[in-house]
């Protein structure tokens, strides 16, 4: 595979996300259309997909472009993590380019807290948007973060990506940035256990998180799955670690740790599963 991040600002003011760079980035800093096609014309003879990721890859002046050139150069399947919310007008034509599958951030069944998540009214278009891309045939990969105003409705929001998208929900923890306060955003661990301990028939997949957290992430250890490979890689730049109490549990090594910043919260990690 390969990986194609577009450097462009996002329309969208996540807390935990919104910042210089992000939601503002100079006109020089911007993928030039010349370093896309460098990029893609590296393509290895036998790699045929393609990962595109960025602050908001839709909203790059060379987008479609990127998709043309990919699609001329050899790429068979492009992957792409968006915010969702440019997909309802662009999800036929990128589908015929080439997109496969589609990677989006939906936080809630709410459409108040998922707007107030993402700072700008936005659920609507991410919800159409969906439709479009699983209507034109684009597989839809939806993940949330667990957070305080998310845990108590993961239940309808599983149960909302299966039954409109027939997809499963994933969900990894928050990570640590200096744009916010972790320590005042970021759940006590047992609430995210309680949390997934409600959901009932459309168990979320786990996002690079301890599989100690629900029953079903220790069960469920098998590539097939697992939550999509572009949102798996967004959530592993984060330095993670085994705290102590992990020792001796038959999931470790297939766990990949906790965020650093919940480490202190060991007890809440206590492994159940453990060795015979």
């Amino acid at each position: 595979m390969t990986l194609l991040p577009l450097t462009n600002a996002c329309a969208n003011r996540c807390f935990f996300c919104a910042g210089p760079g992000t939601v503002t980035v100079r006109p020089e800093d911007v993928t030039p259309a010349e370093h896309i096609l460098r990029h893609l014309r590296q393509r290895p003879a036998d790699v045929r997909r393609l990962l595109i990721g960025g602050n908001e890859p839709t909203l790059h002046p060379d987008f479609e472009g990127a998709l043309r050139a990919a699609r001329r150069l050899g790429y068979t399947r492009v992957e792409l993590m968006t915010s969702g919310t440019t997909l309802a007008a662009g999800a036929s034509a990128w589908r015929h380019l080439g997109l496969a599958e589609v990677v989006v951030p939906l936080y809630s069944a709410d459409r108040g807290v998922h707007d107030t998540i993402c700072g700008t009214p936005c659920f609507d278009r991410v919800v159409a948007g969906l439709d479009a891309a699983d209507g034109a045939g684009i597989q839809v990969s939806p993940h949330t973060v667990a957070l305080p105003e998310t845990l108590d409705g993961l239940d309808a929001l599983a149960q909302l990506c299966h039954d409109r998208w027939g997809a499963r929900l994933a969900v990894g923890l928050l990570r640590e940035k200096p744009v916010f306060d972790w320590a005042k955003r970021a759940p006590r661990l047992d609430a995210v256990r309680e949390a997934l301990g409600r959901v009932g028939a459309y168990a979320p997949l786990p996002l690079v998180a301890p599989r100690c957290l629900s029953p079903a992430w220790a069960e469920e250890l098998a590539e097939e799955a697992q939550a999509s490979l572009l949102a798996r890689l967004y959530f592993m730049t984060q330095r993670r670690e085994h705290p102590s109490v992990c020792e001796g549990c038959a999931l470790k090594p297939r766990c990949p740790g906790v965020v650093a910043a919940y480490a202190g919260e060991a007890e809440a990690l206590r492994p159940v599963w453990r060795r015979a």
